[in-house]
């Protein structure tokens, strides 16, 4: 009998051969969120890290909370509609050093966000948002590698200076941009908040900014 959340979790996860750990990892949510379902103890989680741990599991998270009936499913599915916005997450990897070379973009599971949520905190719009994982050191202590980032793709002007993924001409970096003032070509200061990385120089036509870094997700450990 599969009568309870945790049971319908549990059975997917055995036809799946995945383990409780892989799939927080997967999803990007904590531990303690897929533990305390299978032990029963949150029977109402949060709607929108459920919806994550669904996708992990290959299944409608309309099924994972009702069952095969889908009991009020369909009222669930239209909700979640309008107030989920689901971002792609893409399976690359911006370095924050000497820059990934990027030969696909394959995407993997997508998070979904509260529209809200986009809208009054990170004041954006529910389009041009992906996300993706970076690496290295040269951006610490901001961020870390394994860090998630949202990328607005919509912003690709470096004004006002803030933190974004480009293409500097050897490879896919995460890095503080600056505008230059004066000079006959257009051109951007690529900073590392790590000191022990040195700043440099890039004309408009040298680089291609896929976009600013506007939200990160951590796992603590």
């Amino acid at each position: 009998m599969t009568d309870t959340l945790a049971d319908r979790m549990r059975a997917r996860m055995a036809e799946l051969s995945l383990r409780p750990l892989h799939v927080a990892e997967a999803a990007g949510v904590g531990r303690s969120f897929v533990y305390d379902i299978l032990r029963g103890r949150s029977s109402d989680p949060s709607s929108e890290k459920l919806a994550r741990v669904a996708t992990i599991l290959k299944m409608p998270v309309e099924a994972l909370l009702y069952g095969d009936g889908g009991g009020n499913a369909p009222a669930v599915a239209a909700v979640s509609s309008r107030t989920y916005v689901t971002v792609p997450f893409v399976a690359v990897e911006a370095d924050m050093g000497g820059g990934a070379v990027v030969d696909s973009e394959e995407e993997c599971a997508p998070w979904r966000f509260p529209k809200a949520w986009l809208r009054d905190v990170l004041r954006l719009g529910s389009g041009g948002l992906k996300l993706i994982r970076v690496r290295g050191d040269s951006m610490e202590p901001t961020l870390l590698g394994g860090d998630v980032v949202m990328i607005d793709t919509t912003q690709t002007m470096p004004d006002p200076t803030g933190i974004f993924v480009l293409h500097d001409g050897f490879g896919l970096v995460a890095k503080r941009l600056e505008r230059l003032a004066g000079g006959e070509v257009p051109s951007v200061r690529i900073i590392s908040d790590n000191t022990r990385y040195q700043p440099y120089e890039r004309t408009a036509d040298e680089i291609y900014i896929v976009g600013r870094i506007v939200w990160f997700a951590r796992n603590l450990s």
